[in-house]
């Protein structure tokens, strides 16, 4: 799974995971959007957001393989409704909290 992207369904899944332990590089890089016009300005920050997503999700796999796909298949079903995965998305912050513990 190294050097993988994650899929809609899977950065869906995992919104509130990503944040709280994002949050950092992603205010980093969107402050730098605001301070520069040129995208290349900002490459590192957004390869900071990208290394920050791919980390989480293979943390997640990790932490709550089963509970995480579960999510995702769902989500991938009823294409991205988080409403109609709200059981699933429950049972997956229940087996990977976003404390972290």
């Amino acid at each position: 799974m190294a050097d993988r992207r994650a899929t809609s369904s899977e950065l869906y899944a995992m919104s509130k995971h990503l944040a709280v332990k994002c949050s950092q590089p992603e205010v980093a890089y969107l402050n730098c959007k605001d301070k520069h016009s040129h995208p290349e300005d900002c490459l590192q920050e957004a390869k900071a957001v990208i290394k920050c997503s791919e980390n989480l999700l293979l943390e997640m796999y990790d932490k709550a393989p089963q509970e995480f796909k579960d999510c995702v298949e769902c989500l991938d079903y009823y294409t991205l409704d988080l409403k109609k995965c709200h059981k699933e998305l429950k049972t997956l912050e229940q087996a990977a909290p976003l404390d972290g513990k």
